[in-house]
Formats: structure tokens, C-alpha cells, sequence
């Protein structure tokens, strides 16, 4: 029975182990495995481009170009197109609407005058069933009406003259409003010109005391020496990520010129200072009678994710870069202590 356990027991490790094999291959391979991008363009009146971007040799592709005023991309993962761009006329044809023929010759064909006399009396509703008119109801003349029936329906009102005038409180309470006398407005007196001088002065001393201060904050924060290490550790990590990403190969032909001779001759000086980056691959060719430019180049290169992961470690475990960030977070109510 413990053999049987023991057994059971095994399978069960050689299987966690082979699920831990799988997942740390992948995890090398994503790392590890570089993204082989390139990068073409030309220009002879007509701008020209293309791009491609592919990893896992090939089982993941991305593409695009543009020629002929065209765009066009796609994707794909193994042999399965996952997305598909093209702009063509004929899509933009094949997206028009299209008119039946049916409606078409309805639209062209007029009614005949039989449909038509139909198709109005359906409309008008029949002599039977309209309403008819009411006559307006006829007025009994005054002759015929009693004096005595007017005088009946008024109601009796006697309206008492302290109702009128609102009686003797109200006529109290007048006199009484116009014996109140307003009181005149309270005038400020203006402050003078020493007063609005000294003012003035106090306003722009206290801004130059906020000045000041920002001025002495900036200087300690850049003089700390967690800022130092951290421009020194920003330095490091940008200077080999940029080695790492730049293209492994340059190659083409470009002819250039401006209108100015003087700035073709600049230009070309700003490029020799990279010609040990792309060295004889790429050939230059100034013209200094006349603007033109034309030619053609192919950029080619490669990256792999391991080299950031690595610089991300790294900026975690730095404690000149962890301290700038808490600093940075807490800085208004830290502002004076954080770098002592």
C-alpha cells in the first residue's frame, strides 16, 4: 500500500515539475527570444514606406506600408490572419449602396391617372360621414328679460371707508415711516499714497520671501544625495537601453540639397559626426546647386524584453532612486525633512 502512495506520489511531482519546465521555458523564451523589426522608405516625388515587425521566427508578424497614397497592414500569428487593412478603390466602390431594379423602374415609371383618381378619393373621407355643422345658439332678445332679474343676481356689498383706507392701524403705521429719517451712508475714507506705498511693499517682499525659499528648496533637492545617484543610475540605464535598441544595420543612397549652399553644407557636417554609427552602408550625396531630395533606406535591428526587466530590477533595489520617488510623493508635508 505505501509503494502504491509512493508512486502516486511521484507521477504527481514529475508533473508539477514538468508544468514549472514549461512555464520557465516560456518565460525565457518571451525574455530572451529578440523582436526583429524592419524599416524601408523612399522618396523619388512619391513618399514610399514599409515596416515589419516579427518575433518567434517568424509565428508572429505585423506589416504595413504605405505606396500609392495606400495604406496597408496585417497581422498574423502562425498561418491565422488575426487583422487586414487596405485601402483600395475598389473596397470603397464594393461599400456604395446598390439600387434594385425594382425600384428603380417603380421610381422611373409615372402613375397612370386611374390610380390616381383612386388614390384621392380613398383619401377624401365621405359626404355621410362628415359632421355636420351646429348652428350658433339664438340670443333672447333684452325686451323679454326683467329689469327685477338683473338687480336679484348682484350681491349686496358694502365696503366700509376704514376698509378702504385700511383703517386707522395703517395710517399709523405711515406716520410712524415718516418719522424715521435714513441714515446717510457710512463714507470709507481712502488710504492715502504712503499707506498704498507700504502696502506694495509688503506684497512684493513677501513674494520674494516665497521666492527665495522655492529658490533654497530646489538647491538642497538637487544637491541630495539620493537626486546625485539617482541622475547617475538614470544615466546608466538610458545609455544601454539606447545601445540596445538601435539598429544593427543601416543601408541606402540619399542625394540632398537646399536652396542655400551654406545649409546643405551644415547638414552634411551634422552627419559626419555619425559616420562611425553607420560607416560605409549608407552613402550621402550633397548637391549644392539646387534643392532636391531622393533616395532610399533600409533600417534593420533587434530587441529583447530581458534588458529592461533587468534595468527594472535594478531601479527597485536602487535606494537613491526609492527614496527620490517618496520624496517626490510626499513633498509638501516633507518637504524639510525628507533629506536630512
Amino acid at each position: 500500500m505505501l509503494h502504491i502512495i509512493l508512486l502516486i506520489l511521484k507521477i504527481l511531482g514529475c508533473i508539477i515539475l514538468g508544468i514549472l519546465a514549461l512555464l520557465l521555458a516560456a518565460v525565457l523564451i518571451v525574455l530572451f527570444v529578440p523582436f526583429k523589426y524592419e524599416f524601408s522608405a523612399a522618396y523619388d516625388g512619391n513618399p514610399e514606406a514599409s515596416g515589419k515587425l516579427s518575433w518567434l521566427f517568424g509565428a508572429i508578424r505585423v506589416w504595413g506600408e504605405f505606396k500609392d497614397k495606400k495604406l496597408r497592414a496585417r497581422a498574423s500569428v502562425l498561418w491565422f490572419r488575426i487583422f487586414s487593412m487596405d485601402e483600395t478603390a475598389d473596397t470603397q466602390t464594393n461599400d456604395a449602396p446598390e439600387e434594385t431594379e425594382e425600384s428603380s423602374v417603380s421610381a422611373e415609371l409615372p402613375k397612370s391617372p386611374e390610380l390616381q383618381e383612386a388614390e384621392s378619393l380613398k383619401s377624401e373621407p365621405a359626404e355621410s360621414e362628415r359632421p355636420e355643422p351646429e348652428s350658433p345658439p339664438t340670443a333672447k332678445p333684452e325686451a323679454d328679460i326683467p329689469a327685477d332679474h338683473y338687480e336679484a343676481d348682484l350681491p349686496e356689498a358694502k365696503v366700509s371707508l376704514d376698509e378702504k383706507t385700511g383703517g386707522p392701524e395703517r395710517k399709523g403705521r405711515k406716520s410712524k415711516r415718516s418719522k424715521r429719517v435714513e441714515k446717510p451712508p457710512k463714507v470709507k475714507n481712502k488710504p492715502g499714497l504712503f499707506e498704498r506705498l507700504e502696502k506694495c511693499f509688503e506684497h512684493i517682499s513677501k513674494k520674494y520671501d516665497a521666492l527665495m525659499h522655492k529658490k533654497e528648496l530646489a538647491e538642497r533637492f538637487w544637491n541630495a544625495d539620493f537626486t546625485q545617484g539617482s541622475i547617475v543610475f538614470g544615466k546608466k540605464a538610458i545609455a544601454s537601453l539606447f545601445r540596445h535598441v538601435l539598429p544593427k544595420k543601416i543601408s541606402g543612397n540619399i542625394h540632398f540639397g537646399f536652396e542655400k549652399p551654406s545649409d546643405t553644407g551644415k547638414i552634411l557636417g551634422y552627419a559626419s559626426m555619425l559616420y562611425a554609427w553607420y560607416g560605409d552602408s549608407l552613402t550621402l550625396q550633397p548637391d549644392f546647386e539646387q534643392a532636391v531630395l531622393e533616395g532610399k533606406i533600409d533600417i534593420r535591428g533587434s530587441l529583447r524584453l530581458y534588458i529592461f526587466l533587468y534595468w527594472g530590477l535594478r531601479g527597485l533595489l536602487n535606494k537613491d532612486l526609492r527614496k527620490l520617488l517618496r520624496f517626490i510623493k510626499h513633498f509638501k508635508s516633507k518637504e524639510e525633512t525628507l533629506w536630512q
